[in-house]
């Protein structure tokens, strides 16, 4: 399985959280994220934006190295991760990990979201690691290691999700609608190991607390 991880910028994320991530083949960096590459020793093989936030100190450093850095205008239709992401899905990857992103602006929030939760990613398992939280994207079925005890929500994201069972829950639901427009699906307990998510139609967004 190749297996792609994509740095964003943001609020730090410890080498706790990174550590025990699948190892990536191919490592992107937008922007300020080779920031939280750097300090996890992790090397970077493509540097992507328009290097308005990353320090003049991990630019030089990449500079140094063996990665290739797609430098873009400020001025441009795409935020940053989307550019990056362009160059993730290039890859051809079986499974997408973004680390980063968590603070900041929430209209880059926003966008960053819509962005991984697209169509065009198709059948590529994506997760979005941040310090206190875990997002996992669930189109099909996607099974979501956990601990008992484990707060975690269920999103629907671009319209209604259908059809959507998880039975590992002190609230389970089965073959059950989640409305786009509702909190129907905070705040749920897991009640083991793992939690087996389905959904027939739609996005679901699966939103870990750790």
């Amino acid at each position: 399985m190749k297996v792609v991880h994509l740095y964003i910028g943001g609020d730090p994320v410890s080498p706790r959280r990174i550590n025990p991530l699948p190892p990536a083949d191919f490592v992107i960096a937008a922007d300020s994220g080779a920031e939280i590459a750097r300090s996890a020793g992790v090397k970077v093989d493509v540097l992507v934006g328009d290097l308005d936030s990353i320090s003049s100190r991990t630019l030089e450093f990449l500079t140094r190295s063996p990665t290739v850095i797609e430098a873009h205008p400020s001025r441009k239709d795409a935020t940053d991760l989307e550019l990056a992401w362009r160059v993730a899905l290039g890859q051809n990857p079986e499974e997408i990990v973004i680390i980063g992103g968590g603070g900041g602006r929430l209209d880059h929030w926003l966008g960053n979201l819509g962005v991984i939760t697209a169509p065009a990613a198709g059948d590529i398992l994506i997760t979005w690691v941040l310090e206190q939280e875990t997002a996992y994207v669930v189109r099909g079925l996607r099974s979501v290691p956990t601990r008992p005890g484990t707060t975690f929500s269920l999103l629907p994201v671009g319209g209604d999700a259908h059809g959507v069972t998880v039975l590992e829950a002190e609230w389970p639901l089965s073959d059950h609608t989640l409305p786009a427009h509702s909190s129907l699906g905070i705040s749920n307990l897991a009640s083991g190991e793992e939690l087996n998510v389905e959904v027939k139609e739609g996005t679901l967004l699966v939103v870990q607390n750790h």
